[in-house]
């Protein structure tokens, strides 16, 4: 993951892109400068999708984590009163499509982000926008349902 570090407000960074936003005219402007640093390790990282894509497959295939370490991670934590609360350790945990997806999305000023895996198809899809306000997981779930084929289970 050699794309994958902590990001350098002041670095030059190669083939890193510049952020955007729509403003309330749904005209696209750069979006403001932002220093992420004290977002890390919960944030502040920038990355490519190849890396992320590396991340999945390795996650997928027990060779990042052991299988035990991982399950937990993707088990749903539990309020006080023992109700599910579908999400695990940095994992949100839904059942649609029938399939078991486990993802992650975020924002920034200027990116949109969306992860997910499907353990039991062994396929994961990885969404980097470099603009704000994206519903980048709606679109990680687009694609998802494209590539394996799944079908929307609501009326």
């Amino acid at each position: 993951m050699a794309q994958t570090q902590a990001d350098d407000f002041f670095a030059v960074i190669p083939h890193r892109t510049r952020w955007y936003h729509k403003d309330k005219a749904g005209l696209v402007r750069n979006a403001g400068v932002l220093d992420s640093s004290y977002k890390i390790p919960g944030g502040g990282l920038i990355s490519s999708a190849d890396d992320m894509a590396r991340f999945e497959a390795a996650i997928l295939a027990d060779k990042l984590l052991q299988r035990a370490t991982r399950d937990l991670m993707w088990t749903s934590l539990k309020t006080a009163d023992g109700k599910m609360t579908g999400y695990g350790l940095g994992w949100g945990l839904v059942d649609k499509f029938g399939v078991h997806i486990l993802a992650h999305t975020g924002g920034q000023q200027g990116t949109s982000t969306a992860f997910a895996v499907v353990p039991e198809r062994r396929a994961g899809v990885v969404v980097l926008a470099n603009m704000d306000n994206v519903d980048s997981g709606s679109l990680a779930d687009e694609i998802l349902k494209i590539v394996l084929n799944l079908k929307d289970k609501t009326p």
